[in-house]
């Protein structure tokens, strides 16, 4: 066995079925090696940031390990960004990077970059094989360290290693890297349970970290009454069409989210690590159901830790609660979200042209079927698909959420679908975040991939207009020039329809769903349609009153 063969030895014993990348004269091997097996792939991709992206989308959808590559150099740093997305959102990827061959490391030869200083920072583990001896052991480090924090891991490989043979005969290389369940200890679980029996308004605030307790989640709230509030990447698991869920948090969340901050008397915050401190409410006990320390009290004080896993804390919680006698918080947070509800359907049933991006996620999330998966792009279709696209039971949801980069949801696409070939697929994103990486629609044209990409097409990068106004500055320096994106996909080998008219979404998108090829849907959405949030201070009623003022004068 070769080195080379090596790698995707230990890649497929942690279950890797498709490693993403662009080949090259450092991973030459590789790519070679690939050739010969048939249970892995290699996706050709025609920028490595895609790739990574494709291998991030896939490790947060199913929590297994991915892997993308790159060669020497330019190689490795396109993957930059997409690990990036991966670290920050806690998504187990390991990155094979090429490099010159060991003799002319450090001697600024040709393509030369010092690769484990590049991942230093994205990578848990990143490491350079340098002799043959070393790639077994190393590899099996970078496994590990992906897999426990989840994260990202970096193995380097100079090109005159990885053809080389090994004289390990090992052959099992899986770590036994199955996942435990932490539980608080029974006098911290006390105290909680004394803290939420004292109160008599609590509230849930569900991340990400629940996905794998729902039911618990729900059983939960119901028995204390507690509206659920829940973070972007949590509607992967739980979203407003559960009575429970009241909606999001933050700029684009709800004002019935924001509702039950303001009002509850006790918060228990269940696998969210939500950023946006001032969201949080004021004078509150926090309960926090956290596995990792680092992360414990650092957005908010906590008067109740429980240092555990979401699925045994709650089961813990559960057994030493009593049911909440009063559900009268709950109801009047459900009637909230009824409010809001109403108030989004005025835009959502909207006849008007150009079309209302509204109208536009309403009438795809009536189209989806029921095993859908959506991938969201960062801009302006963040803040739609947070608040008009309802996910069901059986549905999935996922974007760059603490990275928030644009051209994520097209190439996740192609990630999701290779992972869940029998089931349909839904990309949505901006004309400017689908455009940046837009190269890739033809690679899933050529793996047959039959994807849905919904373009929310305002001719401008809408959240940055949002974020200038927000500032008191007028719109500046984001009108984009757009190509004809139907003829782009044609062009590639899929289909598109461009849709101007609101009474023709529904058949564009049952088109697109039903299709065996890719297509794009290029909707042309009102430019001028605002994102208003939940709740709006002085300031900001000020700087978006000035930043029209100026608009006008300059």
């Amino acid at each position: 066995m070769r080195v080379a063969e090596l790698i995707l030895e230990v890649l497929a014993a942690h279950g890797v079925k498709h490693i993403f990348g662009v080949p090259g004269d450092a991973i030459n091997d590789i790519t070679f090696a690939l050739t010969k097996r048939d249970d892995m792939e290699f996706i050709l991709v025609r920028h490595e940031e895609a790739g990574a992206f494709m291998a991030s989308a896939q490790a947060k959808l199913t929590g297994q390990l991915t892997a993308c590559v790159g060669t020497a150099g330019p190689g490795a740093i396109h993957l930059l960004n997409g690990l990036y997305d991966a670290k920050l959102d806690h998504a187990p990827v390991i990155a094979i990077t090429g490099q010159t061959a060991t003799q002319y490391i450090g001697t600024g030869y040709h393509q030369e970059v010092d690769t484990e200083r590049l991942f230093s920072d994205v990578a848990e583990y990143s490491r350079t094989i340098m002799t043959t001896e070393q790639a077994t052991p190393m590899m099996l480090e970078a496994c590990k360290a992906a897999i426990s924090a989840p994260g990202v891991a970096h193995i380097s490989i100079p090109t005159d290693i990885a053809g080389e043979k090994l004289n390990s005969k090992r052959t099992d290389f899986h770590l036994g890297s199955e996942k435990g369940e932490m539980r608080p200890c029974e006098p911290s679980l006390k105290e909680a349970a004394h803290l939420i029996t004292s109160a008599e308004k609590p509230a849930i605030l569900a991340g990400i970290g629940a996905a794998n307790a729902r039911d618990e989640l729900i059983m939960l709230a119901d028995k204390l009454a507690a509206p659920i509030v829940r973070t972007l990447r949590a509607k992967d698991y739980i979203d407003e069409c559960d009575d429970l869920c009241i909606g999001g948090l933050g700029l684009l969340g709800s004002s019935a989210g924001s509702a039950v901050m303001d009002d509850c008397d006790l918060l228990i915050i269940v696998g969210a690590d939500y950023p946006y401190v001032s969201f949080y409410p004021d004078n509150v006990p926090i309960i926090q159901i956290e596995p990792n320390p680092s992360r414990m009290g650092r957005r908010a004080p906590v008067a109740g830790p429980l240092r555990g896993h979401a699925k045994s804390t709650l089961q813990e919680l559960l057994e030493q609660l009593a049911a909440n006698p009063s559900r009268r918080f709950l109801k009047d947070m459900q009637n909230e979200k009824k409010k809001d509800q109403k108030s989004y359907r005025s835009r959502e049933q909207s006849n008007a042209t150009p079309i209302k991006p509204q109208r536009a996620i309403a009438d795809l999330s009536a189209i989806a079927p029921d095993d859908a998966i959506f991938l969201c792009d960062t801009g302006t279709s963040t803040a739609w698909t947070a608040r008009h696209l309802p996910i069901r039971e059986g549905q999935r949801y996922t974007l760059s959420s603490a990275l928030a980069s644009m051209a994520f949801a097209m190439p996740a696409a192609i990630g999701a679908q290779l992972t869940f070939p029998d089931r349909p697929v839904i990309a949505v994103a901006g004309d400017g975040g689908f455009a940046m990486l837009m190269a890739d629609f033809a690679t899933a044209v050529k793996y047959k991939l039959p994807i849905t990409c919904v373009i929310l097409n305002n001719s401008k990068l809408g959240f940055i207009a949002l974020e200038q106004e927000a500032k008191g500055l007028p719109e500046h320096s984001i009108e984009l020039h757009n190509p004809d994106f139907v003829k782009f996909a044609e062009a590639c080998g899929g289909l598109g329809r461009r849709v101007d008219n609101p009474k023709d979404l529904k058949d564009a998108y049952e088109f697109a769903i039903a299709s065996d090829k890719p297509v794009i849907i290029d909707v042309m959405v009102d430019p001028d349609e605002l994102i208003m949030p939940p709740k709006i201070t002085l300031e900001q009623a000020l700087n978006f009153g000035i930043a029209k003022v100026r608009e006008k004068l300059f």
